[in-house]
């Protein structure tokens, strides 16, 4: 896996200067304006997460997978390693973010509160997971070009369903700002200590299928 993961960032590493600038534009979107300056850190931890991903075409790159399915490495093996890739740049990008909200905006990242900058990057850091977990299998079982309409398709999904929700929900006279408010009075540990071990079973689940879609996938 060792060599698997070398060889994933020296290929992002090539395409360094594209995350230096993200982060450029962040910071200079936050110190624009202010009101976007939790958008713009947590941007940051999406970001770095979806790198892993692109890894898997440049493998897919003139007939490359076969060649890598030869190594010492099994496929189980190299599915483990494009999750591990994922969740490392998912940490990266919220040290990153730490980093910037401390010596850029002057963010304390332990302060409590709905504003506390760590729950809100672990948040992201969750919906990076999610992504990551449709993401990952889909390009390894239907490739980069039709996983890209898969995975747009499925987040229209969720708009479709979250929107529809809410209208359901609102006309059965459920106070859905009531709710939130209700929700906000949740501490933060709590928050922070729930998203992760939702993000550990999604990944797990998500590993799982793209170990077996490897298992029977011909090269």
């Amino acid at each position: 896996m060792k060599g698997l993961l070398k060889k994933d960032l020296a290929l992002l590493a090539n395409t360094g200067k594209i995350y230096v600038g993200v982060s450029l534009f962040c910071m200079v979107l936050g110190l624009v304006n202010e009101d976007m300056r939790d958008f713009s850190l947590s941007f940051l931890v999406i970001m770095f997460s979806l790198a892993a991903p692109s890894t898997l075409s440049y493998d897919e790159f003139d007939n490359g997978m076969p060649w890598l399915m030869t190594l010492s490495a099994d496929r189980s093996v190299y599915a483990k390693e494009k999750y591990l890739l994922s969740i490392l740049l998912g940490l990266a990008g919220a040290v990153v973010a730490v980093i910037l909200g401390v010596l850029v905006f002057q963010i304390n990242p332990f302060q409590g509160g709905s504003d506390s900058q760590i729950a809100i990057l672990v948040a992201f850091f969750f919906t990076s997971g999610l992504m990551l977990a449709v993401m990952i299998p889909a390009k390894l079982k239907f490739g980069s070009e039709k996983s890209r309409v898969i995975v747009m398709g499925l987040v229209i999904a969720v708009w479709i369903v979250v929107f529809a929700g809410k209208y359901l929900l609102e006309s059965l006279g459920i106070n859905l700002s009531g709710t939130i408010e209700s929700l906000e009075e949740i501490p933060n540990a709590a928050v922070i200590l729930g998203l992760l071990d939702f993000y550990g079973i999604c990944m797990s689940v998500s590993y799982f299928c793209s170990a077996r879609i490897l298992e029977k996938k011909e090269f």
